[in-house]
């Protein structure tokens, strides 16, 4: 057996995809005027999912780092979109979630989002979707 997947440029072009996917969200954001970035969309709709969640939390669901959390939720905060709500027994833990803005950011651009994401998969079946989350849910879980 030939090693395909060591010499194959798979790696580039799921890179290459994801940028490209990236670029067109964050046009397609901006020429709606929806002032915000995909990152701060992929933190909004964690949160809007989990409604009240730490900086851990939101780093372990959304596969970012702490640094890069905090620094996004800093715009979010200075937004009007987060608020930070310090736990009454441990001060040293800080809820984050959205406020009644961040639910109607949410809102607002959730439709535009599920229109995105259905360009990427147009031409492709539920098995395609399945097969593909299978292929990526494992490498994931090969890296240590």
């Amino acid at each position: 057996m030939t090693d395909t997947f060591v010499s194959n440029p798979s790696f580039f072009k799921l890179d290459a995809t994801l940028k490209k996917l990236r670029n067109y969200w964050q046009k397609t954001f901006d020429a709606q005027q929806k002032d915000i970035t995909v990152d701060q969309w992929l933190l909004i709709e964690n949160l809007y999912k989990h409604k009240k969640t730490t900086h851990n939390e939101l780093a372990r669901n959304t596969s970012k780092d702490i640094t890069t959390i905090s620094r996004i939720i800093e715009l979010l905060v200075k937004k009007g979109l987060v608020i930070r709500e310090v736990d009454s027994l441990d001060r040293r833990k800080v809820y984050l979630q959205l406020t009644p803005a961040g639910v109607e950011k949410y809102k607002d651009v959730k439709a535009l989002v599920y229109e995105m994401r259905k360009v990427g998969w147009k031409h492709l079946t539920e098995a395609d979707y399945i097969e593909l989350t299978r292929i990526l849910d494992t490498i994931y879980n090969n890296i240590p």
